[in-house]
């Protein structure tokens, strides 16, 4: 065990190879710090350029979609979390909990030749990431890996358990994307041969709460030699009760001999500005339980987020670690309402650099005096703020298109008198009025105004005459039917085949290509000799020589062995596919090129799809489906050598009908 920084567990270590897949739960969440911190660091984003300009941020844009076509992202979060703007290539999934929250966090992060899995009380926020205190384990699955079996199955089981809350169906989807995501990581745990128990000294056990379940019974999966003697609690938030049902649950897990050796230690976090305890003054009242503060490390102030549980005897020692503060929901401690969390046990000898390390988790401080001490109750950061989308607003999943759509699913049972959605512009979409419901949920399709896609519509409703408002998260069906960003939508040809015959990587050979363009149009607009701004390299064989290298790059490009149909996809219609490529030929002024050249490069692109051995790229995949995807392609190059009409050499014509057929 050792002190890693959260945020350095969402980089890859050495040799992990190109990321696959993540999925993330989260009870609060902020998309801007997700995608700049954590994802960032997941797909190995580059900083492009430090000049921080538009061109810098385009390359930075084709970067990140790359990256995003081929590893598959969802994050979960608690329904209560606001919607915000985000990149629509990864998904984010709503979970709504009854009687509770979606409260677990948790990271799993799939790169092709690592897995790490890391479980901790942090959010995905700025707060969780770099003013709070917080722990978190991380668990490296690779090759030579010791964590047993059972702790990865029943990981997995009860992620499984998490997705299968969120709305949609299981088989097609964001939720049928996260589902995939969850069979990789069962993939990667048989191809690891991973041993069915422990090996070592050290004991694992995965610890959920939700109704009915706490993660306190898990304890006995980890526990080794005479009974428990002294327990620590470490929490932000507590039960305000005397006694405390959370506290008295940990006091019963101390039934080691002899009796008087029992010890109950609560540490209680310092306000790091005001110097309050952070908790309810009934803590000073918990039957046989002494009050600690907690030290953080380090001198920058911060919150005390963390929770821990930390079990001891002469001969043993246990930490619990996860989401579950010492409340009642969360340690579910009642049967029908509560959080779902997720905790991992730790159990080792008392002895020895592991349970060291265990021990310095909790941060013991120094006793507190309670008559010197004042206690602030804060409100729980993690408890739902602002008004609650009522739940007869079930799911939106937005279709690309012209026009795009959005597909609403309601549920007439659970939905206000009156309502309306918007689109975030303002634009009214559907209301109360227009909507007419069944006897259960149903989907509803409605048209969206022109311009960029919306990554959530606003809900607007009234409860007791008081008006309401909300977003309703949107995620889409088919991550095929995107549209490249509009910053890559309509690259000159010219720019997209100089920077695909760089030898650098395409984002950067992008940023320079559009930078020469622009040095390029600045020196000529001040060149005023009309026989130097000639430009005598416009021949058609000369043209072809140097954009050859460019459709040889492209063919590297397409045959790379591909991750999914998301990949494939972006590869063939994407910002630097030939579609894309075909279309910026035939939307180039004829001025810019000479006679024949579109003509021949449209050939030449559908030979340049016919050289990948798709079997090979898309190995595993279904291949019905990946020639189905490939035709398409071909028949969209097709369809614009039809629109340019014949070349304007017999020869060169019949050239390209040959090519295109051949391609067929």
């Amino acid at each position: 065990m050792s002190d890693v920084r959260l945020l350095e567990h969402w980089s890859a270590p050495d040799g992990a190879g190109a990321p696959l897949a993540c999925l993330a739960t989260s009870f609060t969440f902020d998309a801007d710090f997700f995608t700049q911190d954590c994802l960032s660091r997941f797909l190995g984003l580059s900083t492009v350029s430090a000049e921080g300009d538009h061109i810098s941020s385009v390359a930075a844009v084709l970067e990140e979609e790359d990256r995003l076509s081929e590893a598959q992202v969802t994050v979960l979060v608690d329904r209560s979390s606001p919607a915000e703007k985000r990149n629509l290539r990864w998904d984010l999934l709503p979970v709504a909990i009854p009687g509770g929250l979606l409260h677990a966090k948790v990271a799993v992060l799939l790169w092709e030749r690592h897995c790490r899995i890391v479980i901790g009380s942090a959010n995905l926020t700025p707060a969780g990431y770099r003013r709070q205190v917080e722990l978190a384990l991380a668990l490296e699955l690779g090759d030579g890996c010791q964590v047993p079996r059972q702790v990865c199955d029943d990981l997995i089981a009860e992620l499984r358990r998490i997705v299968a809350l969120a709305a949609g169906p299981e088989q097609t989807g964001p939720k049928a994307r996260a589902l995939r995501t969850l069979g990789l990581l069962a993939d990667r745990v048989n191809r690891l041969d991973l041993p069915l128990h422990a090996t070592g000294p050290m004991r694992l056990a995965v610890a959920p709460s939700r109704p009915g379940t706490s993660p306190l019974v898990r304890l006995a999966d980890v526990w080794q030699g005479a009974q428990p003697l002294r327990a620590t609690i470490l929490s932000p938030f507590w039960d305000d009760g005397r006694p405390a049902a959370s506290v008295a649950a940990v006091a019963q897990l101390l039934t080691g001999r002899p009796a008087e050796r029992r010890e109950l230690t609560l540490l209680v976090g310092i306000d790091p500005h005001r110097g309050t305890l952070q908790g309810p003054a009934a803590l000073a009242e918990q039957p046989r339980a002494r009050i600690a503060s907690y030290t953080p490390r380090g001198d920058e102030p911060r919150r005390l987020h963390a929770k821990l549980i930390l079990v001891e005897s002469d001969d043993w020692v246990a930490a619990m670690v996860g989401s579950s503060n010492a409340t009642t929901p969360g340690l579910g401690l009642h049967p029908r309402i509560g959080h779902h969390e997720l905790n991992l046990w730790i159990g080792c000898p008392a002895t020895g650099g592991d349970a060291k390390a265990l021990r310095a988790l909790a941060g013991t401080g120094t006793p507190v005096e309670l008559d010197e001490q004042e206690w602030e109750t804060v409100p729980d950061e993690d408890e739902p703020a602002g008004p609650q989308l009522p739940l007869g607003f079930v799911d939106c999943l937005i279709e690309p298109g012209a026009p795009a759509r959005a597909v609403l699913t309601l549920d007439p049972s659970s939905l206000p008198a009156t309502w309306e959605i918007r689109h975030p512009t303002g634009r009214a979409v559907l209301d109360s009025t227009r909507w007419h419901p069944g006897a259960v949920a149903a989907q509803t399709g409605v048209e969206l105004p022109a311009g960029p896609l919306p990554a959530y519509v606003l809900v607007h409703w009234s409860e007791g005459g008081v008006p309401h408002q909300a977003a309703l998260t949107a995620n889409v069906a088919d991550r095929t039917t995107l549209p490249p960003p509009a910053e890559l939508a309509e690259l000159p040809v010219e720019i997209l085949l100089a920077a695909l015959a760089s030898t650098r990587p395409l984002p950067h050979a992008l940023e320079q290509a559009l930078r020469g363009q622009r040095d390029h149009a600045a020196a000529a607009a001040l060149e005023l000799d009309p026989l130097r701004r000639f430009d005598g390299s416009g021949l058609l064989l000369q043209r072809t020589r140097r954009h050859s290298l460019a459709l040889w790059r492209l063919q590297e490009r397409l045959g790379k062995p591909a991750t999914g149909f998301d990949a494939l996809h972006w590869r063939l219609h994407g910002a630097f596919g030939p579609v894309a490529i075909a279309d910026a030929l035939v939307a180039a002024p004829e001025q810019d090129t000479v006679a024949g050249e579109r003509h021949f490069l449209l050939a030449e692109l559908a030979l340049t799809i016919r050289a990948v051995d798709w079997t090979a790229t898309a190995a595993g995949l279904d291949q019905a489906r990946v020639r189905e995807l490939v035709a398409e392609a071909v028949e969209q190059l097709r369809q614009r050598r039809d629109n340019l009409g014949p070349a304007p050499a017999p020869a060169l014509d019949a050239y390209v009908r040959d090519a295109m057929e051949a391609t067929r």
